[in-house]
């Protein structure tokens, strides 16, 4: 016998990871129990502490359950593992959850997780104690980050302490035996929170008299013998319809169970009605409000527009389940697996048919779809079929998540609000997702990721360090101990509300995280909202390029840390080295260093960074700048002709996204940006109409001109082949107007489109040929809001692999701004010793 394996040790384990909040306590237990372990687990602050009293075969066997066991929503980044020595060591007569403490520092904070499939089942289990409950939740399921005060993650450091346990979930949550052993969010009927519903504009109906009169009963007795009219029917009696005096039998009372499930299905039922109506809910959920209503309506869903001041953008649809999606998009393998995930996303589907109203996807080729992540959404979704589900919000607005903020709304256009008391923390709005190349990529990266930390290099001297991204789809980033925190996506923050919004977020998750930085990084542009709150945080400072920034957060996600990569970022807007608006940029990127080495040829345009929405001035700019003066069709050609030779509120871009404006106007597609990225996208759309009905592209090609150590994109040749191909010299006329046959005017479109996305990822592949060769390096990392389109991304992937490139892209963050800060962040990291282009960087802001 191996006396060394039984003898009896005493050890401690830190868990780190996605540990809390995720029923990782009751399955230690279990586990440990399994394994005649006897010791303690709790929480301390972001991690789990366990002590082992066992032999070491007992603690070998525990280890390895522990990491293969089943636990939905947890993941173990690391475990340490240490001796306790013999005078620190006490005697242990069995296994126990111990209360937790909160003196680590925090890094790790579970986000929000969609219901699980046993509560669904429970939910509508006749006979079960949670039945019909729109609150139910178990360990691996239901709100966590938006309810969460401080760390440790316990009942009464979240706002489920609003509401005391009952008699019966105490005994689940006390009993290892229970799936709700020790679960934070346990609830009932008698417990809370209840739903509340309150209409707007409606007189009262019979139905609704009569559950108030019930109420009325309940509240002055319940006891034997009550004599009621109308009272709420029993299972399996009708109602007499024609009853008219007191009931003169003793009625056996419900107990306030029974009540609270009453009261709950008829305000549910009475809100299912106002939206099958064609009415407007807005609904309370985990992160905040959304506003509610049926999809298939017109009149409906213009009224959602003129109520959110949105007029064109797309909304989201949420469906029951994958099989109702398929009716109306199609769902890949991959699609399928990420809207099923437990952040449960939006995610942009290939639309495939028109059964719903026009106004609410307008014209785009996507459906923004998803599936219930609260048990609340799978009852309406159940009750009333797809539901557009929309962040309740004025448009620009920070999401609601205040029941006093929706109250005091009371719009004519809202019909109701059904909510409850259960206190919203922190605004979470839905993330968005789609799948590129076979791997999601994000769009909006909020609820159900955040605040999954990215996972970086450890400094040695421990520096705390905030990053405060960008203004345009701002979020931040706190770094500790080799985790980063990007936070919940907030918006712009050129808008008030959003920066105020913004700034309350950075107070609340540093107390959260417990980081108060040591080094904060923010971007180079002077007049950013978000570089002057952190010049106003007096710490010391970084500045970063924005475009830099963007690479720099493919980087971090791959632990690229000390490669030599190809970094290429595409956007629409950001401030340069030398004082332009970049957004084509082709850099050489190492550590914190980068250095540009191709752009595309400026543009000279007028109106600054508020140009941005009129596509067609955009157009004569880059065709009068690329000398194609002859096929400008704007009326006010004169008068920007003469702004531009003068000089008047003009800038020099070289963005690739104010390109693809030029394209959408220049072919007829979209001539105005009612939305950021709106004539991108239709651009994109005829190129992926193109595409999938094996349309051949009409080719073309960019030049390239060296000037000194920088190569320079040249779009003149094909700003001529789109204009010249559709132009009649003789009437002076383009587009649309040189062809009878719409449909080949049409499909014509569809070829030229196609033909501009091939061209631009053809002329990457040639620059990163040449920059491979003069640097000695094939990685290549590419960032920016331009790569959320498909067709050029995948082109453009395709490419490189085919040419031996090793290509990384963002697949934890977004590529656009929201990957911003995550770039920021790992440039103050990579930056020990003074970075020669971020010291650049830094100097450039004091000129």
């Amino acid at each position: 016998m191996d006396t060394e394996a039984h003898k009896i040790r005493t050890k401690k384990v830190i868990v780190s990871g996605i540990v809390q909040g995720v029923g990782f306590r009751p399955l230690t237990f279990r586990v440990a129990k399994k394994n005649n372990i006897v010791g303690t687990v709790q929480n301390i602050g972001g991690m789990v502490e366990i002590v082992t009293q066992s032999s070491e075969e007992n603690f070998q066997q525990f280890l390895y359950d522990l990491q293969t066991a089943d636990c939905e929503g947890c993941e173990i980044i690391k475990i340490q593992i240490s001796d306790i020595s013999a005078e620190d060591q006490q005697v242990y007569p069995d296994f126990k959850i111990i209360e937790s403490t909160a003196n680590r520092e925090v890094s790790i904070i579970p986000p929000d997780l969609a219901t699980c499939d046993r509560c669904l089942g429970e939910l509508y289990e006749k006979g079960n104690r949670r039945f019909f409950n729109p609150f139910i939740s178990c360990m691996s399921c239901g709100p966590r980050y938006t309810i969460m005060d401080v760390l440790p993650y316990d009942r009464d450091t979240t706002t489920m302490v609003d509401f005391p346990m009952c008699e019966g979930c105490n005994e689940e949550y006390v009993s290892p035996e229970s799936r709700r052993f020790h679960a934070q969010t346990i609830s009932c009927h008698d417990c809370g929170p209840y739903l509340i519903l309150k209409e707007y504009n409606k007189r009262s109906s019979q139905e609704e008299i009569q559950a108030k009169e019930w109420r009325g009963v309940r509240a002055s007795s319940l006891g034997r013998g009550v004599k009621c009219i109308n009272q709420p029917p029993r299972a399996g009696y009708k109602r007499d319809e024609n009853r008219t005096e007191p009931c003169e039998k003793p009625v056996r009372p419900l107990n306030s169970h029974q009540v609270s499930i009453y009261k709950s299905k008829k305000r549910f039922e009475r809100a299912v009605r106002l939206l099958k109506r064609g009415g407007i809910l807005a609904v309370k959920g985990i992160g905040g409000y959304h506003f509610v209503c049926s999809p298939f309506l017109e009149e409906t869903v213009q009224k959602l527009r003129q109520l959110k001041g949105r007029e064109e953008k797309p909304f989201a649809v949420m469906f029951e389940s994958v099989a109702d999606i398929r009716q109306h998009c199609h769902v890949s393998p991959q699609e399928e697996q990420l809207l099923k995930s437990k952040a449960r996303p939006i995610v942009l589907l290939y639309s495939q048919n028109e059964q719903m109203a026009p106004s609410t996807y307008k014209a785009s080729i996507y459906c923004g779809a998803f599936l219930p992540y609260t048990p609340l959404q799978t009852m309406l979704v159940r009750a009333c079929g797809p539901l557009i589900m929309t962040s309740g919000n004025i448009s620009d607005q920070p999401i609601i998540r205040e029941d006093s903020q929706m109250l005091a709304l009371d719009s004519p256009l809202l019909d109701g609000i059904l909510y409850n008391k259960r206190r919203i923390l922190r605004s979470v709005d839905d993330s968005v997702a789609k799948i590129i190349d076979g791997k999601p990529q994000l769009i909006r990266r909020s609820r159900g990721y955040v605040p999954y930390p990215v996972f970086l290099p450890e400094r040695e001297d421990n520096l705390k360090i905030f990053a405060a991204g960008g203004d345009l789809k701002a979020s931040f980033c706190l770094y500790n101990r080799g985790s980063a925190v990007v936070s919940q996506y907030f918006g712009d923050l050129e808008e008030g509300s959003v920066l105020a919004e913004y700034r309350q977020g950075v107070a609340d998750l540093s107390r959260l995280l417990k980081i108060q930085p040591e080094l904060t990084v923010c971007d180079l542009h002077p007049n950013y909202f978000s570089t002057k709150f952190t010049e106003a945080m007096d710490r010391p400072l970084l500045y970063v390029q924005h475009h830099h920034a963007h690479v720099a957060s493919v980087m971090a996600e791959h632990h690229l840390n000390d490669d030599k990569v190809i970094g290429i970022a595409f956007d629409g807007t950001g401030y340069g080295l030398d004082g332009h608006i970049w957004g084509s940029e082709f850099m050489i990127c190492q550590g914190a260093d980068f250095q540009r080495l191709a752009h595309l040829k400026y543009t000279t345009m007028l109106g600054g960074d508020g140009s941005m929405k009129d596509a067609k001035k955009t157009a004569t700019c880059f065709l009068l700048g690329a000398g194609l003066e002859q096929y400008v069709s704007d009326e006010r050609k004169t008068l920007i002709q003469a702004a531009l030779t003068h000089g008047v509120n003009t800038i020099q871009t070289s963005s690739v996204g104010r390109l693809f404006d030029a394209v959408s106007s220049i072919l007829d597609i979209r001539q105005e940006n009612q939305y950021e990225g709106e004539c991108a996208a239709y651009l994109e759309k005829e190129a992926l109409l193109a595409e999938k009905s094996g349309v051949a592209a009409v080719p073309m090609a960019f030049g390239l001109i060296r000037q000194g150590s920088l190569l320079e994109i040249d779009a003149a040749p094909v700003l001529e082949v789109l204009c010249g191909l559709e132009w009649d010299q003789e009437s002076g006329q383009g587009g649309r107007k040189r062809y009878e046959d719409q449909s080949a005017y049409l499909l014509r479109r569809q070829a030229l489109a196609l033909g501009f996305h091939y061209a631009l990822a053809e002329v990457v592949l040639e620059v990163c040929r040449l920059l491979g060769q003069e640097q000695q390096t094939n990685k290549v990392a590419f960032s920016g809001g331009v790569f959320q389109n498909c067709v050029l991304t995948q082109r453009v992937l395709q490419l490189l692999e085919r040419d031996g490139f090793s290509v990384y892209y963002n697949e934890a963050v977004p590529p656009n701004d929201g990957c911003i800060s995550l770039g920021q962040i790992f440039v103050g990291i990579m930056n020990k010793d003074g970075s020669e282009s971020v010291q650049l960087q830094s100097d450039r802001i004091k000129e």
